[in-house]
């Protein structure tokens, strides 16, 4: 098993420094608004709507501040995980496509998992690949 593993080309652990992605922001400058036209067009009561549309702005604002800081992600092929300083571990349900990579994983001592978008312009081609291997392929059953 050693041998195999040390010829393998993704077989240690990715650190890298995930950027702002234009796709996200991109994404929920669009979809913010296209949500409030779908709110106001249903036959709702106007304080619903009101408060409808409240909520999807704000939670579109909240998206997008989120969206804009840049993060630090240490990922291990054992399933150790690290997001910004926060030690963790990967947690089923990651989700890894050549469009979109999810991180799902839980920080130590505590009960919630989180969640973390990884999109291809957040950070190098050859980056977003080794993470995809390792979280298709490492120890962590998704």
């Amino acid at each position: 098993m050693g041998t195999a593993t040390a010829k393998d080309k993704y077989s240690g652990a990715l650190e890298v420094s995930l950027s702002r992605s234009r796709r996200l922001v991109a994404f929920v400058i669009l979809s913010a608004p296209a949500t409030v036209v779908l709110v106001v067009a249903m036959p709702l009561p106007i304080a619903a709507t009101i408060l409808l549309a409240t909520f999807a702005l704000c939670l579109g604002l909240h998206a997008l501040g989120r969206g804009l800081v840049p993060h630090r992600l240490c990922v291990d092929q054992s399933g150790a995980v690290s997001v910004d300083g926060v030690d963790g571990a990967l947690r089923p349900g990651s989700f890894v496509a050549p469009w979109l990579t999810i991180v799902r994983w839980r920080p130590a001592r505590a009960w919630i998992d989180r969640t973390l978008l990884v999109l291809p312009d957040m950070l190098p081609a050859d980056a977003f690949r080794e993470l995809r291997v390792l979280l298709k392929w490492g120890q962590v059953n998704f």
